[in-house]
Parts: C-alpha cells; sequence; structure tokens
C-alpha cells in the first residue's frame, strides 16, 4: 500500500474494555484476573505456559458447555485492582513486578513457575492482599 497523500479517518476504540471470545468449557468470574491461552482464548489466569494476561473481567462468563467463542468475556486491561497475594510480599517489594498465581492470586517471582507478567505492586491491602496496577 502506497503512502498517505491526503488526511485519513481512522477507527479507533479507549482500549480499556475490551471483549475477548471464551475457550470452550472455560467459566470466568467477574473480578477474576483473565488471560489468554496459547490459543488466543480467554480462560482463567493461571500459572500456566503459554498463558498472557488480558485484564480483569468486569462480567461473569460461563462457557462450559459451548464450543471455543461461543461467549465473549469484556476484560478491564487498565487500572488498580485488589488481589490476594500469593506467598511473601512485603513493604519493601512496593513498585517491582508481580506475577499471576491464579485467577484471584498474584506473587512475586519467587512465589510463581511461569512468570506471567500482570502489572507492578502499587501498595499492600491489609495482610492477605495487595493493590496490582496492571500494565499489559
Amino acid at each position: 500500500m502506497a503512502a498517505l497523500t491526503e488526511n485519513r479517518y481512522t477507527k479507533h476504540r479507549d482500549g480499556i474494555i475490551t471483549a475477548h471470545p471464551v475457550k470452550a468449557a472455560a467459566h470466568i468470574f467477574k473480578g477474576s484476573l483473565v488471560c489468554a491461552d496459547s490459543s488466543g482464548y480467554a480462560v482463567p489466569a493461571d500459572d500456566a505456559a503459554g498463558y498472557t494476561v488480558l485484564g480483569v473481567a468486569i462480567e461473569e462468563a460461563d462457557n462450559g458447555s459451548g464450543s471455543s467463542g461461543d461467549v465473549s468475556v469484556r476484560v478491564q486491561s487498565g487500572g488498580v485492582f485488589s488481589f490476594a497475594k500469593a506467598g511473601t510480599i512485603a513493604q519493601g517489594d512496593v513498585g517491582g513486578a508481580l506475577y499471576v498465581a491464579d485467577d484471584q492470586s498474584v506473587g512475586l517471582a519467587a512465589a510463581v513457575t511461569n512468570d506471567i507478567a500482570c502489572g507492578r505492586l502499587e501498595a499492600l491491602d491489609g495482610s492477605a492482599a495487595v493493590w496490582l496496577r496492571l500494565q499489559l
């Protein structure tokens, strides 16, 4: 395609809320971390090889009896969210990278296996949770 020679309208969207097709047999709960598996379908976040974080589910999506893509889930890809902490996370870790442990927990690299990055530690949220700043 040749370079532009005049103004052009470019379709766009804000990109903070996006919809993703859900994998067959997957059930994603509202408020959970959501990943794309190696085939590109949305699944509950887990410390699994080949997963990539998409964001936080803003609705429930149950594709338990459907084929991949029969149901979509809307996720929010930016913001600061409270999640349970996996392993030990202390005040000195603020600003450091956090990784997926499961669909409701995040931890430091030492607490996970596959290092699926999901963002930065914004702050501690009591003794059992942290504030995760999503950085996708």
